[in-house]
């Protein structure tokens, strides 16, 4: 449940640089979300692994190092919290 919760922060963080770049319209606005997504990755990565796209999810699952029952939580998360 850690897991899911790292990711759900590192997750709502992200969204929201994201939507912040996008508002201001500044130049740094993709140096601020990637500046954003490393720290979550600093923060989170060591309790979940720091799946903050279901595209890396996907990638180590195929690589064997994720087990099937993790999968479609990380995936379904961002699902989840849309609503």
């Amino acid at each position: 449940m850690n897991k899911l919760i790292a990711e759900f922060i590192g997750t709502f963080f992200l969204v929201q640089a994201v939507g912040y770049a996008a508002l201001t319209k500044s130049a740094l606005g993709g140096l601020a979300v990637g500046v954003m997504l490393m720290v979550m990755v600093y923060a989170g990565g060591h309790i979940s692994g720091a799946h903050y796209n279901p595209a890396v999810t996907l990638a180590v699952w195929l690589r064997g190092k994720l087990p099937k029952s993790d999968v479609l939580p990380y995936i379904d998360r961002p699902i989840v919290t849309g609503k």
